[in-house]
């Protein structure tokens, strides 16, 4: 789907370092929405807020699919790649936030 979404718009599938760049904005977009809260705050803002997220990680996904035809490399053989290394890697590790929560006064 996103081949033929490039090749209709008669966009070039060959690397760009632009899309990294937009990659890199979406994920700073939906941080700044959760900078500053406390954990009890983020969860109330997600719930609440669910269409940000939903829009975000869709950006994000599609993406990275045209990153992936950039680059030549196929999403699901990347993911199968890598993913008993980072489930193995982080088997009974400690949480992967380590923000620490300021206390109120």
């Amino acid at each position: 789907m996103v081949k033929n979404f490039t090749l209709r718009n008669k966009w070039k599938d060959t690397p760009n370092v632009d899309k990294f760049d937009h990659l890199h904005e979406e994920l700073v977009e939906m941080s700044q929405y959760l900078r500053y809260k406390s954990e009890k705050e983020r969860i109330k803002f997600v719930k609440e807020n669910k269409e940000i997220f939903m829009d975000g990680i869709g950006d994000l996904f599609f993406g990275t699919c045209r990153l992936a035809n950039q680059l030549g490399v196929d999403v699901e053989s990347s993911f199968n790649m890598v993913k008993d290394e980072i489930l193995g890697k982080y088997h009974n590790k400690s949480p992967e936030n380590n923000r620490v929560d300021r206390k109120k006064k």
